[in-house]
């Protein structure tokens, strides 16, 4: 799961504006003019559930040589259901998949 948002029409981000009415946030695309209602919480897309949690997760590129070094950070939410293992995996203090190879 991710917070990046598309337009599910054109796939544009650069365009997009939301007005926040209650519990979501209709989105607009200045690209094509689609609009389309977002909830205001993250969401899990498999069961619909808002028990989800935000994950950074690193991202690694090779410095030098065999060197991994880490560029950035990009936040990755994970339902408490779904993704029980993954987190649970996480929590064990154990690299995330990214660092452990």
């Amino acid at each position: 799961m991710s917070l990046e948002i598309l337009c599910p029409n054109c796939g544009t981000d650069d365009e997009l504006r939301g007005d926040r009415r209650d519990d979501t946030i209709v989105i607009t695309c200045g690209s094509c003019g689609l609009s389309w209602d977002r909830p205001v919480r993250p969401h899990c897309p498999t069961c619909g559930s808002t028990d989800v949690v935000a994950h950074p997760v690193p991202l690694v590129e090779r410095s030098r040589g065999t060197q991994r070094s880490i560029t950035a950070m990009h936040i990755e939410t994970l339902c408490r259901e779904c993704d029980a293992d993954r987190l649970a995996a996480r929590h064990d203090g154990h690299l995330p998949p990214a660092l452990g190879d």
